[in-house]
């Protein structure tokens, strides 16, 4: 009876990775939103300076499809260490 109550009292092993993989998460959002932040600057620059360029929407799309793939990644990774 009693290697029950001390399995019970033990603090959880997962503990810090789950917290170092929150703060992860955090942190690839506020890299996300920063980005974000960050071409529409350029995009307000651009547009005011009447430098239009052609390519302009593919290459905005390309770096915010690799910083969302980056967030999906590290959220699914939380995700199942949560559920571990």
């Amino acid at each position: 009876m009693e290697i029950p109550q001390i399995i019970a009292r033990l603090p959880d092993p997962l503990l810090p990775i789950r917290i170092l993989a929150g703060l992860g998460l955090v942190i690839v959002i506020s890299i996300f939103v920063w980005i974000l932040r960050h071409l529409r600057k350029v995009e307000t620059t651009i547009s005011a300076d009447n430098l239009v360029p052609a390519l302009r929407g593919p290459r905005n799309n390309m770096i915010l499809m690799a910083s969302a793939i980056t967030l999906i990644v590290v959220s699914l990774l939380l995700f199942l260490i949560f559920h571990a």
